[in-house]
């Protein structure tokens, strides 16, 4: 697996963590200053980042992403992912870009695919 894989990994895995734990696992994967944007929010920091993904926990309980598969190079990647629900049904599909900074996520944007 490579470091990108494994990161997109961690990152994912962010969004359904604990929410005691959920800044600082996402501290490990992402710059303080962060960007992040899907169609629906824009949102820069760690801070903000985590609360939308707590507000996405309490949308969507028991869900989780799963990372499909990662392509990257020249300090970027995209991952294809999955989000899955609490029967392991897929709820929804996209792919995410993002620019690394020192071996972390630094500017992220999600796409949500047509069902």
């Amino acid at each position: 697996m490579s470091d990108s894989q494994q990161l997109w990994m961690d990152y994912a895995a962010c969004w359904s963590a604990d929410a005691d734990q959920r800044l600082a696992a996402l501290g490990a994967v992402a710059v303080d200053e962060v960007a992040y944007r899907d169609p629906g929010t824009e949102v820069a920091g760690l801070t903000e980042l985590a609360a939308y993904m707590a507000g996405f926990a309490g949308a969507f309980p028991g869900h989780r992403f799963r990372i499909d598969e990662v392509l990257e190079h020249h300090d970027r990647s995209l991952a294809r992912w999955t989000q899955v629900g609490e029967q392991g049904e897929s709820a929804m599909s996209g792919v995410s870009t993002a620019l690394h900074r020192d071996g972390r996520l630094a500017d992220i944007t999600g796409f949500f695919l047509p069902a």
